[in-house]
C-alpha cells in the first residue's frame, strides 16, 4: 500500500484505540500509526519516526484536541521511563480502555460471540499507586554514588529513579538505604562497557502479611565486602533476609543467575493470601500485587462446583499459590511447573500449610501431564496461568485430545489468550471473562476466562 508518508513528515491523525503496549493508534490513509502518550479520541499532530510494512511509528508533536480524561502524570520520570504507559489517562478511563483492548483481542482472533458471554467490567482497585510489592532495580554509578533506575522504553539507557510511585513506599525507602550502605563498602555498579564493578540489580520484596523485607543483590562476582554489607542491610528496619545471586555473563539479560545464596537472616520471608501462607525464597515467583491476587483467587473459587469438581490440575503452578489456595475444595490437586526452584518452593509451601492432598511435579507441562494420564489420573478442572506467550501448540493439542470438563485460563496477555481460545473453542465454550487491574497505570491486563467442554 502506497502511503506517501516519509520520515520526519508531520501529519494530523485521530486516535481510534490503544495498542497492547498502551500506545495510541490512529490511521493515515488506512495505514496504522502508533504514537505513545495519546489515547482516543484525541486529534494529534505527529512526526513520523519510522515506516514499516503495515504500520508507522510516530511521536506526538502537539495534541490539537485533548481527550476529556487526559490527566497530568504524577511521576516526574514518566516521559522518559518505560515502566508505566497510562499515567496520562485518568484512572477510570484507563479501566475502560483496557476493557476495550481485551474485547478487541477476542473480536480480532476468535469467533466467540461476546454477547453470549458473561463479560464483566473492570473494577477499580483500592490502591492505584504504591501497589507493587517487588522491585527489580538496575543500578549505575554516578559522581554522587550509586543510584537505582528503570530503563527507557525499548532501550538499555537507565533513568535514575529515586522514588517510584507505583512501588511500595517502604521498598523505595529501603532501596535508598541499601545504596548508601553499598557506597560505604565501595560496592560499585557493573559497567558492561569496561567490565568493571560488580552490582547489577537490587531486588527487593515486601510481604503484605507481616511487612518483612527480602533483599537480593545481583552481582557479577563474590567480594568479601558482601558479607559485612549483608549484616548491615539485615540491621535495617524490617529486613529479614539478605541474599546474593551471581550473574556474571554481561550478555545475559536475565536478572538472576542460576542460583542464590543467603548471606544474612532467614532463607525466606512469609507471605499469605487468605489463610494460606507462602515461604518465598529470592527466586520464587509470586504475585506482585497480593491484595488484588486475593480478589482474583476468591473469584476463581466461585467458579468451582463443589459437588462435581473433585480433582484439580494446576499447570504452570509456580510456587503453588493457586494449587494450595484451592486445595481444601478438592479431593486431589496436582501442580506442574518447569522450574526446579518453583517446585522446591511449592513443596515447602505445602509443608508449611500442612496440606496433604496436593502433589507437585517438576518438568515440561505437556510431558508431565502425559505421564499422569498414563498412570490413569484424570481431572475435573484445570487452572493455568501461563507466561505471556500463552499455551504452546502441544498443550493445546493435549487439551483437545484429552479434554477436561472445565478450564480456567488466567492470562496476562489478551492477544495470546485470544489466539489460544480460537483453537480451544473447537471443543470448549467460553462462559465468562473477568478482568482484574493488577497493574494500574500500565497497559498490562490480567483476566480470568472460564471455558467448559461443549456438550
Amino acid at each position: 500500500m502506497k502511503t506517501e508518508l516519509v520520515k520526519n513528515q508531520e501529519v494530523l491523525i485521530t486516535i481510534k484505540k490503544i495498542g497492547i503496549n498502551g500506545e495510541g493508534i490512529g490511521y493515515y490513509k488506512r495505514l496504522a500509526v502508533f504514537v505513545d502518550g495519546v489515547f482516543p479520541p484525541e486529534e494529534v499532530v505527529v512526526k513520523i519516526e519510522s515506516i514499516h510494512r503495515g504500520y508507522a511509528v510516530a511521536k506526538a508533536v502537539r495534541v490539537k484536541k485533548r481527550a476529556f480524561y487526559r490527566d497530568r502524570p504524577f511521576c516526574k520520570h514518566y516521559d522518559v521511563c518505560g515502566g508505566c504507559q497510562l499515567q496520562h489517562v485518568k484512572y477510570e478511563e484507563q479501566l475502560r480502555l483496557k476493557e476495550d483492548l481485551l474485547k478487541q483481542a477476542f473480536e480480532r482472533y476468535t469467533q466467540v460471540d461476546l454477547k453470549k458471554v458473561k463479560f464483566y467490567p473492570f473494577t477499580a482497585v483500592v490502591k492505584p499507586r504504591h501497589y507493587r510489592l517487588k522491585a527489580q532495580m538496575p543500578v549505575r554509578n554516578t559522581d554522587h554514588g550509586l543510584v537505582t533506575g528503570l530503563y527507557k522504553k525499548n532501550s538499555t539507557d537507565l533513568v535514575d529513579v529515586l522514588e517510584c510511585p507505583v512501588q511500595d513506599q517502604e521498598i523505595n525507602r529501603i532501596n535508598q538505604r541499601v545504596l548508601e550502605l553499598c557506597d560505604t563498602y565501595k560496592i560499585y555498579a557493573f559497567d558492561p562497557t569496561d567490565m568493571r564493578g560488580m552490582l547489577r540489580y537490587i531486588v527487593t520484596r515486601k510481604s503484605a502479611f507481616n511487612n518483612t523485607l527480602q533483599i537480593t543483590l545481583v552481582v557479577t562476582i563474590y567480594n568479601k565486602a558482601l558479607q559485612p554489607l549483608a549484616k548491615d542491610i539485615l540491621a535495617l528496619p524490617g529486613v529479614e533476609s539478605v541474599a546474593i545471586s551471581k550473574n556474571h555473563d554481561a550478555k545475559n539479560h536475565a536478572i538472576f543467575g542460576d542460583t542464590y545464596e543467603i548471606l544474612a537472616g532467614s532463607d525466606t520471608i512469609i507471605e499469605a493470601i487468605g489463610p494460606v501462607k507462602f515461604a518465598l525464597n529470592p527466586k520464587a515467583f509470586f504475585q506482585l500485587n497480593p491484595e488484588e491476587a486475593a480478589k482474583m483467587y476468591d473469584y476463581i473459587r466461585g467458579l468451582f462446583d463443589e459437588k462435581k469438581d473433585r480433582a484439580l490440575l494446576d499447570i504452570y503452578t509456580g510456587s503453588g499459590a493457586m494449587a494450595l489456595y484451592f486445595s481444601e475444595q478438592f479431593d486431589r490437586v496436582v501442580g506442574i511447573d518447569q522450574s526446579h526452584d518453583s517446585i522446591k518452593s511449592a513443596n515447602e509451601n505445602k509443608k508449611l500449610n500442612k496440606i496433604k492432598n496436593t502433589h507437585f511435579y517438576q518438568g515440561d507441562a505437556h510431558e508431565e501431564l502425559v505421564k499422569l494420564y498414563d498412570k490413569g489420573l484424570d481431572f475435573d478442572v484445570c487452572v493455568f496461568d501461563p507466561p505471556r506467550t500463552g499455551l504452546d501448540d502441544k498443550m493445546i493439542d493435549l487439551l483437545m485430545r484429552k479434554p477436561i470438563k472445565k478450564l480456567i485460563y488466567v492470562s496476562c496477555n489478551p492477544s495470546t489468550l485470544a489466539k489460544n481460545i480460537k483453537h480451544l473453542s473447537r471443543k470448549y465454550a467460553v462462559k465468562s471473562v473477568m478482568p482484574f487491574d493488577m497493574f494500574p497505570q500500565t497497559s498490562h491486563i490480567e483476566s480470568v476466562v472460564m471455558l467448559e467442554l461443549k456438550k
